[in-house]
């Protein structure tokens, strides 16, 4: 046990979703109260209701309630601007405002190509301000776009329990910004050889909740087996570390 580990999510969700969770958080109180039965610090919130909103109403509305606690950091969405939505620059000062460093993309569910051709300037743009963008697990997706902007730092979450190490592994060889979360990584001895490696800065603490429980994120990493050092960064270190590195 460590009993001690101070936790800091990477990955939570909040809000109304298409397809509600058994326990949604519609409102931050709830998150706060999950985390404090998980033991759970701090969190990156991100808004579930991609699916129903406009983006930059999503975003405002994420950053008002992380505003309620300072345990709560907001994660928000990004566009293209080719249809006039998100003009990079106004993206940047907003996000200095409500103090948000780091963003996600949904580029199947909203319907744009996160490649160069149509996102070159935005993700340039966060290569120079080393802010962290958050995808789910859609690896064709990833090995592109790292390959076309390798210095990119991409957190991949969603990925699962049964382990899609032949598809994550070659990544992290070849992209040394390129992260992984834990949330229901289950795989028997994963963590610890991932640790051996990989080197434990590569990973980061995520629990996928409210489309998860964040229980079992919180019990899988308290009890894996590798060094208290290693379970500190995994902890919160990495995560503390990117998002301190933001230039903004």
């Amino acid at each position: 046990m460590h009993p001690e580990l101070r936790l800091f999510d990477a990955y939570t969700i909040m809000g109304t979703a298409t397809r509600p969770p058994l326990q949604p958080a519609l409102e931050p109180q709830a998150l706060l109260a999950e985390m404090d039965r998980c033991g759970v610090d701090e969190a990156m919130v991100t808004n579930a209701g991609w699916q129903i909103a406009s983006v930059p109403c999503l975003n405002r509305q994420v950053a008002e309630w992380c505003a309620a606690s300072p345990r709560l950091h907001p994660v928000w969405h990004i566009l293209p601007n080719q249809c006039g939505e998100m003009e990079p620059a106004a993206l940047f000062r907003d996000m200095k405002r409500a103090g948000v460093r780091m963003l996600q993309a949904r580029p199947a569910a909203h319907r744009y190509l996160l490649n160069g051709i149509t996102c070159g300037p935005l993700l340039e743009e966060l290569v120079a301000r080393r802010i962290p963008l958050m995808l789910d697990s859609d690896w064709p997706l990833l090995t592109a776009l790292l390959t076309e902007f390798p210095k990119l730092t991409v957190i991949a979450v969603e990925h699962g329990c049964w382990g899609s190490d032949r598809y994550f592994r070659p990544l992290l060889e070849r992209f040394p910004s390129f992260q992984i979360d834990t949330a229901n990584y289950e795989l028997d001895g994963g963590i610890p050889s991932l640790v051996r490696t990989y080197g434990a800065e590569r990973i980061v603490y995520g629990s996928s909740f409210q489309n998860r429980p964040m229980g079992g994120a919180s019990l899988l990493l308290r009890n894996v087996d590798i060094d208290a050092a290693s379970k500190d960064l995994i902890a919160h270190g990495n995560l503390e570390r990117l998002l301190n590195g933001v230039r903004q």
